[in-house]
């Protein structure tokens, strides 16, 4: 399962950004509480965490090994030596004990899309 991290308050770009944020943001949590995913937001409060400079994939198979890509500035990189993989989890795992809920990471996501909205940032 893809394990996407992002900026919620921060917008770079003009207007029409802010406007499709919103709008993504918005999608996002309406997935979530259908139950298609689980949100997990890290909160800037709680400081550094292990995924805080690159994104990192998941990814499960019923016929073969686990593997973890993980992605970074100009850069991708796939790994299936069982050592890496673990080590990617044991940083996924890092992270979501330093996030939020689900249900308290979809309120702060629809918190987010009000404040764009809004123009309160």
């Amino acid at each position: 399962m893809p394990t996407p991290l992002c900026h919620l308050l921060r917008v770079i770009g003009a207007e029409a950004v802010a406007v499709f944020l919103v709008k993504q943001l918005r999608k996002v949590a309406d997935m979530a509480e259908a139950g298609r995913l689980r949100l997990h937001v890290v909160p800037f409060e709680a400081g550094a965490h292990s995924l805080q400079q690159s994104l990192l994939t998941l990814l499960s198979f019923a016929d073969s090994a686990p593997v973890a890509y993980v992605e970074a500035f100009q850069t991708g990189n796939l790994m299936d030596d069982p050592r890496l993989v673990a080590s990617s989890r044991t940083a996924y795992d890092l992270a979501l004990g330093d996030a939020l809920s689900h249900q308290e990471s979809v309120a702060r996501v629809r918190a987010a899309a009000e404040e764009h909205e809004h123009g309160h940032q």
